[in-house]
């Protein structure tokens, strides 16, 4: 360690940190509904090496929680089915105010390049830029609101056939859920935080992230929304709605920084 102006500045140093933000899985619907995006919460434990006053590296692990919705206002058509009477018809399957919530934590494992402006002797300026990697540790869906109605639709006769005949593929349901596969996600990350000196060695932090997947978190799929051949919801990842899913966070932390 060094001594300067009465403070101690060392090389090393370790901190814990817990935040929230707008943690959003950006994605596109285009006509088939609405996305929001909901807050979550993130923590971190981070690491950081000085190799001089101002220049360093800080590594840590972070999870990330992110929670979006999306609410669904679409008609889903799959043509040339047979009926038991060797008749064609229509598939339809409408989509009314169904509201899917994905939820999502992902452990982070940050790589940052660190530079220390000393605003006074008591208040200092992180600022830090670099990668990360992610990995997903709980990848799910609910259903909570809205409902999905499957019907059949004769176009030799112009008519519409609904009920509660689920044998048939023919009712309505509300309570789907399930879970996403996933890929490790690889992405860009900066932070700030602002320090001010309690002790010798404790900090106290105030800090702004943000991070962004370069790929994305689902794997494409040609699947529809729902399977009435087995009156299966696969849920919007899992299907052909959308194919890009990028992992995105805007967010306040606070902790505790304690230099070695």
């Amino acid at each position: 360690m060094l001594f300067n102006g009465g403070l101690y500045s060392q090389t090393d140093n370790v901190s814990l940190s817990f935040g929230g933000g707008l943690n959003s899985l950006a994605y596109e619907l285009d006509c088939y509904g609405k996305k929001s995006s909901d807050f979550g919460f993130s923590m971190k434990l981070g690491y950081e090496h000085f190799f001089n006053p101002k220049e360093g590296i800080s590594m840590g692990l972070m999870l990330v929680n992110f929670s979006t919705s999306a609410t669904l206002n679409y008609r889903q058509t799959i043509d040339n089915f047979v009926d038991e009477d060797e008749k064609k018809y229509t598939q339809r399957t409408y989509f009314n105010e169904l509201k899917e919530v994905q939820k999502q934590n992902i452990l982070i494992w940050p790589a940052e390049f660190v530079y220390k402006i000393d605003l006074s002797q008591k208040l200092k300026l992180n600022l830090c830029g670099g990668f990360f990697a992610g990995f997903n540790i709980k990848n799910d869906f609910k259903t909570q609101s809205g409902k999905l109605e499957s019907r059949r639709f004769y176009y030799a006769l112009n008519l519409e056939i609904y009920g509660d005949y689920p044998q048939h593929g023919l009712y309505s349901e509300s309570d789907f859920n399930g879970k996403y596969d996933s890929k490790v996600l690889f992405g860009g990350i900066f932070e700030t935080d602002l320090r001010y000196n309690l002790s010798d060695d404790l900090d106290l932090k105030f800090g702004f992230h943000w991070l962004y997947s370069f790929n994305s978190q689902e794997k494409e799929s040609s699947l529809n929304l729902y399977n009435p051949n087995d009156l299966k919801y696969n849920g919007v990842f899992n299907s052909n709605l959308t194919n890009k899913v990028h992992p995105f966070a805007l967010g306040f932390t606070v902790g505790i920084n304690y230099r070695l």
